[in-house]
């Protein structure tokens, strides 16, 4: 049980250290509002820190390339996947008063796959065709 709050406590202190840096790289990417970003960085690292601990066991992690550490993978992708639109509508709602765009739901889904580079690829797509964002992102009521 020690072992478990040793790596909870490191995990949680890496995720604090990548926090502070992320939403300066997206402010200067100018990926989008800041409310998107911090669900993303809540998703991302609520699923991260799933996905250790359920492949932690005997005091090691799976390798990636196992059943199991793939079947997590999968599982806290997914759920990454259903947990940063929400979360981003909910605090975009909020603090902006404003629905969703949907480039802003494809950015954070890829970022759920691969970081950064998911939602990197999703920009550049909607960049390219502007008209796959008509008819969101207005006011909410």
């Amino acid at each position: 049980m020690r072992k478990y709050l040793i790596a909870l406590g490191a995990g949680l202190a890496a995720l604090c250290m990548v926090a502070q840096v992320k939403p300066a790289d997206a402010g200067l990417l100018g990926r989008g509002s800041p409310s998107m970003t911090a669900a993303e960085l809540i998703a991302g690292g609520s699923m991260t820190g799933a996905y250790l601990a359920l492949t932690y066991r005997h005091g090691h992690f799976a390798k990636f390339t196992s059943h199991r550490a793939l079947k997590w993978y999968g599982l806290t992708t997914v759920g990454c996947f259903a947990l940063s639109p929400m979360l981003g509508a909910a605090l975009v709602g909020h603090y902006e008063h404003r629905e969703l765009r949907s480039s802003e739901v494809f950015m954070a889904m890829g970022d759920c796959v691969v970081p950064i580079l998911g939602g990197l690829f999703w920009q550049t797509m909607f960049d390219a065709h502007p008209e796959w964002d008509n008819g969101t992102g207005g006011p909410t009521r």
